[in-house]
């Protein structure tokens, strides 16, 4: 699972970047000229996963894991530069930091600062970036066809009619419905319009009161969308004190938790995922897969091989498992049910791949 974090310059892109991952990144409040991003990988807690690793403490516990991206600030119109493109095109989400502090000494890119037009105008963007790319794949389309007519090209010709009319309109790909054909003919164009996405607002000291109630900043809540707050001036300050003096100062502001562990949480429900639980000869592992996935797609998250080979996925809850102790007891006990390629993955399952080599 990957997220893009990106927006406007000075909005405090690096600044939640630094709070998701632990990372120490250099923040200043004018140009570097910088433009490569910054990237780093961070586990993603799991109290089920410590549970089920005391049964097995010979064996490493790995994590599921968060990619970031910090993708330097740009000004409006950049977007549809093809490097910035093929960033947020890669990604399995998109944080958009958007500016609702106020400070002089660090400029903002307009007179006033305005939350609801920048979210407007970057989502305007990235509909125009999605326009241009459908109507190359449509003059294409039109060629492909003129050569002689499939059922298949004439589909996606009703399809991309129908996206293009709904961009042209300013509707972005998310708020639209699709058939599971049509999701399969999307997927290689990557439509940032389509992909779940953040509004990170970074919140004036003097708004803290908001950090719970985003919406108050921002109402405009629409499908696939959500909204978080955070205080980056504040957070970074919070983040150098002790254990203790953290829970204080978090009390004293009426915040109730971070940054990292609020956006772990939320990312999950927007893009809509579960964990399941792997036990092999050296390791106990967290994977990340999509919600209502099956066992064959679970398999192909491991390893391509075990998918192709998939013979029967052995399941049981992480729950009964650290009941009963062990996967031997398990088996005895009847507790392991047999499962095959067609079962939905539940959240906690954890699955033994039978497969052939």
């Amino acid at each position: 699972m990957n997220f893009t974090i990106f927006g406007y310059p000075k909005s405090g892109k690096t600044t939640l970047f630094n709070l998701l991952t632990g990372a120490d990144i250099e923040i200043t409040g004018y140009d570097t000229g910088k433009k490569e991003p910054n990237l780093r990988t961070s586990a993603v807690p799991d109290p089920r996963l410590d549970q089920l690793s005391t049964l097995f403490p010979e064996k490493e516990k790995k994590s599921a894991i968060i990619d970031y991206i910090d993708l330097a600030g740009i000004s409006y119109g950049e977007v549809k530069t093809e490097g910035y493109l093929n960033y947020l095109r890669k990604a399995d989400g998109l944080a958009h930091v958007v500016r609702c502090f106020r400070a002089v000494q660090i400029p903002h890119h307009k007179a006033e600062i305005s939350p609801q037009d920048d979210i407007q105008a970057m989502e305007e963007e990235m509909i125009l970036a999605d326009l241009f790319q459908i109507e190359s794949r449509r003059e294409k389309l039109e060629k492909e066809l003129k050569r002689g007519k499939t059922t298949e090209l004439e589909k996606e010709q009703v399809l991309s009619e129908r996206i293009r009319t709904a961009l042209e309109q300013g509707t972005p790909l998310r708020e639209l419905e699709f058939s599971s054909t049509e999701e399969k003919l999307l997927r290689s164009f990557a439509f940032l319009s389509q992909k779940p996405l953040f509004f990170m607002l970074n919140l004036d000291e003097s708004d803290i009161p908001f950090i719970d109630s985003p919406e108050k900043v921002y109402p405009g809540q629409k499908p696939h969308t959500a909204a978080l707050a955070f205080c980056g001036k504040i957070e970074l300050e919070i983040r150098q004190l002790e254990a203790e003096e953290k829970s204080l100062f978090l009390d004293e502001y009426g915040m109730k938790e971070l940054s990292d562990s609020k956006f772990r949480r939320a990312s999950y429900e927007l893009l809509d995922v579960i964990t399941f639980f792997t036990i092999g000869d050296k390791e106990i592992k967290a994977w990340t897969i999509r919600k209502d996935s099956t066992a064959f797609e679970a398999a192909g998250e491991i390893h391509t091989d075990i998918q192709k080979g998939f013979i029967r996925a052995e399941v049981i809850p992480w729950q009964e498992l650290l009941e009963i102790g062990s996967f031997q007891t398990a088996r005895e006990k009847a507790a392991i049910r047999l499962e095959g390629k067609s079962y939905a993955v539940q959240d906690g399952d954890v699955i033994f791949f039978r497969f052939s080599k």
